[in-house]
């Protein structure tokens, strides 16, 4: 066996039990799992094991992932759940029943699947030209379970965190996890830049358009922290995330990212900074724009050239286009679609020569209609509605006048999460496994604001009635 599958069987057998043993015994341990959870993020591929891994299928999850974050994950949620001090256990926090239904819808479009379809002649020729032995059939009944399986960990990461977070200090564990998560990146950046000599970065995330998207929502979430607190010093560390963050994302010349990043911070900048006014938000306000502009001036030639010269983004746009019209001909073939992870399969088969595709086998990059080709209209209509209920949750935090933490915290990743959208119908980034489990860790932090908040405000209602009945109480009979 795999020296990697062993330490991996070994690490849930004996690591589970041991961490979960440690984190009920010594409180504090707590703590140091979750920064092992967001930790996790950095290495992937290290950190992560593949069964029935089928490596060459152009697929953004390549086997059923197992890694250290499920192993955390599996270990806080037991400690969570065995002793919850005097704190009930969330076991339905909102979004579970319609992403339950967008699972179910994702189960049914697995049972449709044919099974094994002979790979084209075409394919395995260009495969085989470049030296590298194809499959000989699309396995479109295994391909569906590598991606549910990743919508199965995503949930139960959500779950984790939801339940993990429950006070300020609980929050700036996260936080101060995810601003490690930042800064190890932009090490391994600059490492592969100036050490490596790489042109286009994408560090350990495996493409630079998935380290683009990653940072600028970690970017997103860094400055809208930096914004509320109340001191230099106390800003300075997630004001130098945020210049991290930008630092990576122009490594990687990524266009959307770029464009993604600046507009997380100005939304940050319009929800937060009227709420912090101060000469500290002005202060990082000046500095961070002539720093910019510092940057972007080292970087002019190649980001110029990667703008105007290297590529024509409108006829990039333009061809994509055509595997959003092979995701529109396999709903209207399939109900409920090819099943999640056969686009490529089903692109090679018949799609791409409906479309005039030339080169066959792309899953659509627009999120949307990846997920209306995989599942159908009622996999994206479940996926609406998901993403629907979460924006109802936490869309409301950009505009609250409320100035405590967890309101900024709340406002600064729902930020994040929309700038990550623009970059998820753009790139093929949203199923890379660091994105995400990031992207549920984002979704979590907002759901636990809202359950923060609600309990501040039941406790300001029961306030306000108890001192209606004192003022009662009090009037002259």
């Amino acid at each position: 066996m795999n020296p990697k599958l062993l330490l991996f069987s070994a690490a849930f057998i004996l690591g589970v039990p041991a961490l979960t043993l440690a984190g009920i015994v010594v409180p504090p341990v707590k703590n140091i799992l979750m920064a092992l959870l967001c930790f996790s993020l950095c290495y992937p591929e290290a950190l992560t094991v593949n069964f029935f891994s089928r490596e060459i299928y152009r697929v953004a999850t390549r086997g059923v992932e197992v890694g250290l974050i499920d192993i955390v994950a599996l270990a806080l949620f037991l400690i969570m759940v065995i002793q919850p001090r005097g704190q009930r256990f969330r076991w339905f926090p909102p979004l579970t029943v319609i992403y339950g239904i967008y699972i179910l819808i994702a189960l049914i479009s697995w049972t449709l699947t044919p099974g094994n379809i002979p790979v084209p002649a075409a394919a395995q020729n260009i495969y085989s030209s470049s030296g590298t032995a194809f499959y000989t059939d699309f396995e479109t009944s295994l391909y569906p379970l590598f991606e549910i399986s990743k919508i199965l960990r995503g949930g139960f990461i959500y779950l984790v965190v939801v339940n993990f977070l429950r006070d300020e200090e609980s929050f700036r564990v996260v936080l101060g996890s995810l601003l490690m998560v930042v800064f190890v990146i932009t090490a391994e950046a600059l490492f592969d830049r100036y050490i490596r000599g790489f042109h286009r970065i994408s560090a350990t995330l495996g493409h630079p358009n998935s380290l683009g998207t990653f940072m600028s929502m970690l970017g997103t979430l860094m400055f809208g922290v930096a914004l509320f607190r109340a001191t230099f010093v106390s800003s300075s560390l997630y004001a130098m995330g945020t210049v991290a963050a930008l630092v990576s994302v122009i490594l990687t010349i990524s266009r959307g990212a770029l464009s993604a990043i600046v507009m997380g911070i100005w939304i940050d900048v319009s929800s937060l900074f009227h709420r912090y006014i101060n000469l500290k938000n002005f202060t990082i306000l000046f500095l961070g724009s002539l720093m910019v502009l510092g940057l972007f001036f080292v970087a002019a030639d190649t980001i110029t050239a990667r703008f105007l010269g290297q590529q024509d983004a409108i006829s990039d746009i333009e061809y994509r286009g055509l595997y959003n019209e092979e995701a529109k001909g396999m709903a209207r073939d399939h109900l409920f679609g090819v099943g999640p992870g056969n686009f490529s399969a089903y692109s090679w088969t018949k799609y791409a020569a409906q479309v005039g595709l030339q080169e066959p086998g792309t899953p659509a990059h627009n999120l949307w209609y990846l997920t209306l080709g995989e599942m159908g209209f009622p996999g994206l209509f479940a996926f609406i509605l998901y993403w629907m209920r979460f924006y109802s949750i936490g869309l409301p935090s950009l505009f609250r006048r409320r100035t405590a933490f967890i309101y900024a915290v709340a406002a600064s990743a729902t930020a994040a999460t929309m700038i990550g959208h623009i970059q998820f119908m753009l790139q093929l980034s949203y199923r890379q496994n660091s994105i995400y489990m990031l992207t549920k860790i984002l979704m979590g932090i907002v759901v636990a604001s809202w359950y923060v908040d609600r309990d501040i405000r039941r406790k300001e209602g029961e306030a306000r009635r108890l001192a209606r009945r004192t003022s009662n109480n009090r009037l002259p009979a």
